[in-house]
């Protein structure tokens, strides 16, 4: 060790003294709260307590302090109390603000064009008229083989698509969460709960859920909400198509020191979730309809179906 002389020792001890008092920075002389003149009261140097012990100090720094914070309880009960008058209320109505802003909401929208219908920005013209034609033949969902007449025309259109063009052109919406602190064997055991479930009630057992999983995934729907309404779609209407989770990458890792020199590696796992939102009015419907459809295409079961023998029986039956 370095020899420490007595001198640098006392030196390096504070000076207890010197905190109670609150004092300006680079500058020994006190400042105390002025209580007169306004609600705050005022920085005052005060020159005729050096006489003064240090022992009154604290204890007039404590009054004006507790008369500060009085003070300021009343003023903000005061403001509780009073009513807003029609000057405040017209004035907060003109603010501009995020929602009210018509100029950056237009920049916002010319910004992002996919926030549209996807029977607008996939098909063109003729085929958008030959599908909205077809779902409103086929009482709100589109059906196979359907023949559609335009009004005016005498002509007659079979519009064929696909199952994933069906899907894609159907009323939906594409949820994505932030980076969560989670496993995938967490989140897929209570996300299994909400598949199929209506979107509403699925925030509801989110917000009353006791899983750690459960409140990031109510946020997650109450976003969908906010871009249903901004689709103008049907918050009541929606239900949860598909819910899955996944990997988010990029997991940190930490050595788990043991006993008897061992060690082992700490994964801290990041997830990610997914939703896919669709209407029951539409999606739901039609779902219905083709189920019924093959249902009905099923050839009746029998026991022993109408084929012919084939081999040889050998002389004695083969059940």
């Amino acid at each position: 060790m370095f020899p420490m002389s007595r001198h640098v020792i006392r030196a390096a001890a504070p000076r207890v003294a010197a905190f109670r008092a609150v004092s300006r920075p680079f500058s020994g002389t006190p400042l105390f709260l002025n209580s007169k003149s306004s609600l705050f009261g005022e920085l005052e140097t005060s020159g005729g307590l050096k006489n003064q012990g240090s022992g009154q100090q604290v204890d007039e720094a404590a009054s004006n302090a507790s008369k500060l914070t009085e003070r300021l309880e009343m003023a903000m009960q005061r403001d509780e109390e009073e009513e807003e008058t029609p000057e405040q209320m017209q004035a907060r109505k003109d603010a501009v603000t995020f929602d009210t802003d018509e100029h950056l909401q237009k920049f916002i929208t010319e910004r992002r064009p996919l926030q549209k219908p996807a029977t607008e920005i996939l098909l063109s013209p003729l085929k958008r008229q030959l599908y909205e034609a077809a779902c409103a033949q086929g009482g709100g969902f589109y059906k196979r083989d359907a023949v559609v007449t335009l009004p005016g025309s005498p002509d007659k259109y079979k519009l064929r698509l696909t199952a994933k063009e069906i899907d894609v052109l159907e009323p939906s919406l594409y949820l994505k969460s932030y980076r969560l602190k989670s496993s995938m064997k967490k989140a897929t055991i209570f996300l299994r709960l909400l598949r199929g479930m209506d979107l509403k009630k699925a925030i509801t057992q989110c917000q009353f859920g006791d899983k750690a999983i459960a409140q990031e995934t109510s946020e997650l729907l109450l976003r969908g909400l906010e871009d249903a309404k901004a689709m103008h779609l049907d918050a009541d209407d929606l239900y949860i198509a598909q819910i899955w989770t996944g990997s988010d990458g990029n997991w940190w890792k930490r050595i788990d020191i043991k006993g008897r020199g061992r060690h082992g590696i700490i994964r801290h796992r990041y997830v990610h979730i997914r939703c896919v939102l669709k209407s029951k009015s539409v999606t739901k419907r039609r779902l219905e309809y083709e189920a019924a459809q093959k249902q009905e295409r099923r050839k009746p079961w029998v026991q022993l179906a109408d084929k012919p023998v084939r081999g040889v029986t050998g002389g004695v039956y083969k059940w």
